[in-house]
Order: structure tokens, then C-alpha cells, then sequence
């Protein structure tokens, strides 16, 4: 058994969880999945608030989740009969990667960072890139072919989004609104009204 509560300080990796074997246990109410983002899951983990918010924080590094991370965090779902909320960055490839989740068998919910919140947030334009041509691509044929994304209408609204401004932002680029402004405003903000789609 790995007892995740008590290994604050360091990180527990999913080869630590496979070879404990057993049944999974939580107090937790929500599993975190940073995907992409080490900057945000380093935010959230250094700043507790799972101390604040009970919840599993599980970080998966871009571009594309393994089979072997889309396996592990649907069973803790399942086991743990908790829903996973999705922070990445707002891009075509953040919701491919959720697309990918969810075809996996692990329905995800997309808490940020999204187009809506940029505009929300009044986050100044030299936070956004440009969109290359094979981001334009991708969310295009999101729109048009995926069906995980043509099921999910407000998936759907915030990909338009994207393609209108053509432009991504990173999670990191919540930093100049305050260096813990993602775990101390944005985050709180976000699970308290439930804002997740």
C-alpha cells in the first residue's frame, strides 16, 4: 500500500502505485488531473490545496497521455467513485488529450484553463500565442470529426474560441496575476462555484 497523505515532500509515481497492489482508499472528493503543466501541478502541490479541497492530484506530461495513465486514473475513479476534473493549457491539444481521456473510458470534466476564462480574467493579449497552422488544424478537425468533442457542446463553444482568436494559453500565464494566483484565487474560485464543463 502507498500511503499518498503521508508522502508530501515527494512525488509517488504511478510505478509506486502498480507494484503496491491492493485496494484503492481516499478522503478525497475530486481527482486533480494537471495534464501537461508541470508548472501548475508544482503550484497546486507546493501551495496544499488539496489540504483545502480534498482531492488527488495526478499530473500527466503533454504532448499525448499513455494508455498506462488513462488505465490508472480511470480505475481510481471508478474505485474511489470520484469525478476527475482536467486543468491544462488552453489549446486544441489540451482537448485532444481530454478527448483521448474520455475514449479511454475515464469521462473527464474541463476546469481550465479555458478561452472563457481568459476573457473573464481580462488576461492581457501578450499572455496569448498564436495558434500555428497545425493547431488550427487540430481544432478544426475536433470540431469536425471527434466525437468525444461533438457530444460535449460547451467542449465545442471554447474549441470556437480558440479558432476566433487563434490563439493558446499556458496555465503558467495566470503567474502575473500573482504567483500563487492559481492555487490561492483561480482553483478556489473555480471548485466553489463548480465551474467545470
Amino acid at each position: 500500500m502507498v500511503d499518498c497523505a503521508n508522502a508530501r515532500g515527494r512525488e509517488v509515481t504511478l510505478s509506486d502505485v502498480d507494484s503496491s497492489g491492493g485496494d484503492m482508499t481516499s478522503n478525497a472528493e475530486y481527482i486533480i488531473l494537471v495534464v501537461g503543466s508541470y508548472g501548475a501541478y508544482f503550484r497546486l502541490t507546493k501551495d496544499e490545496v488539496d489540504r483545502r479541497f480534498p482531492c488527488i492530484i495526478v499530473y500527466t506530461p503533454d504532448p499525448v497521455p499513455e494508455e498506462d495513465t488513462i488505465s490508472f486514473v480511470r480505475k481510481m475513479k471508478e474505485e474511489l467513485d470520484l469525478p476527475v476534473l482536467a486543468i491544462a493549457e488552453s489549446s486544441p491539444r489540451s482537448v485532444k488529450n481530454f478527448s483521448l481521456f474520455v475514449a479511454g473510458g475515464c469521462d473527464i470534466k474541463w476546469l481550465g484553463l479555458r478561452p472563457s476564462d481568459v476573457v473573464a480574467l481580462k488576461m492581457h493579449p501578450r499572455c496569448m500565442r498564436p495558434m500555428n497552422s497545425k493547431d488550427f488544424k487540430l481544432a478544426q478537425r475536433l470540431l469536425e470529426k471527434d466525437a468525444v468533442v461533438k457530444q460535449r457542446p460547451e467542449w465545442v463553444e471554447e474549441l470556437k474560441k480558440m479558432v476566433e482568436t487563434r490563439s493558446k494559453v499556458e496555465v503558467e500565464a495566470l503567474a502575473p496575476l500573482g504567483r500563487s494566483f492559481l492555487s490561492n484565487v483561480y482553483f478556489p474560485d473555480k471548485m466553489v462555484a463548480q465551474d467545470w464543463i
